[in-house]
């Protein structure tokens, strides 16, 4: 069992995580995807915007995203590629190990509105 990790729980001052990851669940992955642990990251990054570590079964959001201001969109793409993680792990069969696989790459493609939601990143 790997070391323990921080976990702030899912609400944060603006948004819940929690509310979130049922929104998408419904509307991406047809309520099928189990609930991992959800929470916030300790800082504001603006390099690591999100993760999934599947040794505690938890996805962190960068505390970024919990601001008024910034597009709710740009939130709800980062947990839909998070959430793809739970959907589609990393692949060892390979010299290296394969992150973001061909599947997952497809998959990513089919968010609706995933141009609008990737220039709304880099504005962030």
């Amino acid at each position: 069992m790997r070391g323990r990790k921080f976990l702030s729980g899912p609400q944060g001052e603006y948004f819940d995580l929690s509310e979130l990851f049922d929104r998408s669940n419904l509307a991406y992955f047809d309520g099928l995807m189990g609930k991992p642990q959800l929470g916030w990251s300790r800082g504001r990054s603006r390099t690591l915007l999100g993760h999934f570590d599947p040794s505690h079964n938890a996805i962190i959001i960068s505390r970024i995203f919990d601001q008024p201001h910034l597009p709710p969109l740009a939130l709800e793409f980062v947990m839909f590629h998070e959430m793809l993680h739970l959907r589609f792990p990393v692949d060892h069969s390979r010299r290296r190990r394969c992150v973001h696989t061909h599947d997952f790459k497809e998959a990513e493609r089919q968010f609706p509105l995933l141009k609008e939601a990737q220039a709304a990143l880099k504005r962030i």
